[in-house]
């Protein structure tokens, strides 16, 4: 008689647990979490497939883990006689890059950072920027196309994805807008989510396909709107860690 009374008070307590799941439907650990919602803000459609360019780029499990990303580009200007590596580290964490620019006969470094301002190293010349510039370099840098990759990733409130037109016949674009409402970048991808136009206000490039490095998957090349000038990735990191935030600083000892 007390174990009968026992079954009837432990099935009298789960009773409604229970009722919130029709018959027959499987009850797992995951079905009783609620999802998260994610936090980019827009076009449900729009988010959808700036979550597939994340996928076709090696997924949200690796771009929501980085916090730094080191690029090895060759660039091939259309006026210089030399082409040149740049080596562009960008921070994921906040609104930090440093581009050190090499060939046989330049050598170049151009960094901003909201704590060390905007600075140049041309052969060895100090040059640092105007307010004004160094303001354009914090306006433009959540834009940038692999911050907005890790952001898409990351869920990031920050922006708002829409569509928009683009420039391609039968194409649409991922338009992204920040919290001010002002559109500062966007992107057409092809028929398998993989971008195949980055662009902002200032500039457009004609990118190729996307090409493995390590556990990324990036453009292999872009190409200037007007054929200025064209690179080719010769390596790509990323990494969970930072930059060391002296990256960003002008280097001891150097004076204008």
């Amino acid at each position: 008689m007390k174990r009968l009374l026992v079954a009837m008070i432990v099935i009298t307590a789960l009773g409604p647990a229970f009722a919130a799941f029709p018959e027959g439907a499987a009850v797992t650990s995951s079905s009783m979490e609620p999802r998260a919602a994610s936090g980019l803000r827009g076009d449900s459609t729009a988010i959808a497939a700036a979550q597939a360019m994340v996928d076709a780029m090696g997924g949200k499990s690796i771009w929501s883990s980085l916090r730094s990303l080191r690029l090895v580009h060759e660039w091939f200007p259309w006026n210089r006689p030399d082409s040149y590596i740049e080596t562009e580290s960008i921070d994921l964490t906040g609104l930090r890059s440093h581009a050190d620019r090499k060939s046989e006969i330049n050598h170049e470094i151009r960094a901003y950072s909201p704590e060390g301002g905007g600075w140049r190293i041309q052969n060895g010349v100090l040059a640092r920027s105007r307010p004004e510039a160094l303001a354009a370099d914090l306006a433009r840098a959540p834009f940038n196309f692999f911050r907005l990759v890790s952001a898409v990733a990351k869920d990031d409130s920050s922006y708002e994805i829409r569509w928009g037109e683009g420039d391609i016949p039968g194409t649409r674009r991922l338009e992204f807008y920040g919290p001010d409402g002002q559109l500062g970048g966007w992107v057409i991808l092809n028929v398998d989510g993989e971008p195949i136009v980055k662009a902002t206000p200032d500039y457009r490039y004609t990118l190729g396909p996307l090409k493995r490095f390590g556990n990324l998957r990036l453009p292999a090349w872009g190409v200037y709107d007007t054929g200025y000038t064209r690179y080719e990735m010769v390596a790509a990191y990323g990494d969970h860690e930072p930059f060391d935030p002296s990256l960003f600083i002008v280097p001891g000892g150097l004076h204008e």
